[in-house]
């Protein structure tokens, strides 16, 4: 009889223990927690055909506390392009002959209502006067899950005269 190499003696056991304990299904573990849910809170408006000479102006019924803690996208979908094509505001339009820019601001107070007011103008600036045709136009509302005052208080009170001296190095007189 052939005596084979210990290394395979030792190897065939192992790898047929090694497949038999892989195919067994063993008990399932403990259910993880849920994961932290995500923004469902989301408004979008959609707008049909749209012909812009210089300005458009748009109605959103929203309250004041959505706009004022959302962030705001608008897009739009110039009629000359693709109807896949969407482009972002502010930003350069379709050919790059037009640049657009809005601004929202609150035109009715109850029940609330928000114009979106959308301005077409020269890459110089000047307003742009020959007529637009935007297929679509979608706003974005996504309001926001965690705010935080960003504003940083003085490096040092300028009240306070020594303090200031102390601050900038400056030698009492």
């Amino acid at each position: 009889m052939k005596q084979f190499p210990i290394t395979f003696r030792t190897l065939l056991p192992l790898v047929f223990v090694l497949l038999t304990a892989c195919s067994k299904k063993g008990d399932p573990g403990p259910k993880g927690d849920n994961g932290k849910d995500g923004n469902a809170d989301v408004s979008v408006f959609n707008f049909g055909p749209q012909t812009v000479t210089t300005a458009l102006n748009l109605t959103l019924n929203v309250s004041r506390g959505k706009v004022d803690s959302s962030l705001i996208l608008v897009y739009y979908n110039p009629e000359a392009e693709l109807e896949s094509a969407w482009y972002p505001m502010p930003g350069v339009g379709s050919g790059a002959t037009y640049e657009t820019r809005f601004l929202i601001y609150q035109s009715a107070a109850s029940p609330s209502a928000y114009t979106l007011a959308i301005r077409l103008m020269t890459p110089a600036g000047a307003p742009y006067v020959t007529p637009v045709k935007f297929r679509k136009v979608r706003v974005f509302l996504v309001p926001g899950n965690t705010f935080t005052n960003a504003r940083q208080a003085a490096p040092v009170d300028y009240s306070d005269y020594a303090a200031v001296l102390r601050y900038y190095g400056i030698a009492a007189l």
